[in-house]
């Protein structure tokens, strides 16, 4: 995430994160990411249309009880707090009153949006930090393409409000 490595957007957010101490980069992670939506499914399909709409309606109320249903899990497993300030497809800032220092390894899960639950989840190394504000800088190291993804858009999504919201004041 340093300037010079700088190669993705960043924008300024409020989201939640939960984290906990890995013991090696290279190894499995904990938390595995969903498939891609059901709309990418049905594209091709010759389902009519209002099939096709209450399927995809049908996913969506199925993601958000699951997505309630298993925050429970996913504090149990990943015990560290995090506030994410700033996320990038290359890291985070993020703030936590949890005993977090330079070189720690770190799994850690996102929570990019509530309804329906969009999760993202990478494993990297915190990179700095300021012991009087709580803020570290955070690298993702091992993360896959469709973790990735869903931050890049997130990211983008992000920045398309921020212009549409100056467009008009």
């Amino acid at each position: 995430m340093s300037s010079e490595k700088r190669s993705f957007s960043r924008v300024p957010v409020r989201l939640k994160a939960h984290a906990r101490q890995a013991h090696a980069l290279d190894s499995p992670r904990l938390f595995q990411s969903h498939a891609q939506p059901m709309q990418a499914d049905l594209r091709g399909g010759k389902l009519p249309e209002e099939v096709t709409g209450f399927l995809q309606e049908m996913d969506r109320k199925l993601d958000t009880i699951l997505g309630l249903l298993s925050r429970e899990h996913l504090r149990d497993d990943f015990p560290l707090n995090l506030e994410v300030i700033e996320i990038s497809g290359a890291g985070m800032k993020f703030s936590t009153s949890e005993n977090v220092r330079a070189g720690d390894l770190l799994e850690v899960v996102i929570v990019l949006d509530r309804v329906p639950l969009r999760l993202a989840g990478s494993k990297g190394k915190v990179i700095d930090g300021d012991k009087s504000s709580g803020v570290h800088r955070f690298e993702f190291v091992n993360m896959n393409e469709n973790d990735l993804e869903m931050i890049i858009q997130f990211v983008f999504q992000r920045q398309r409000e921020e212009i549409r919201s100056s467009r008009r004041t």
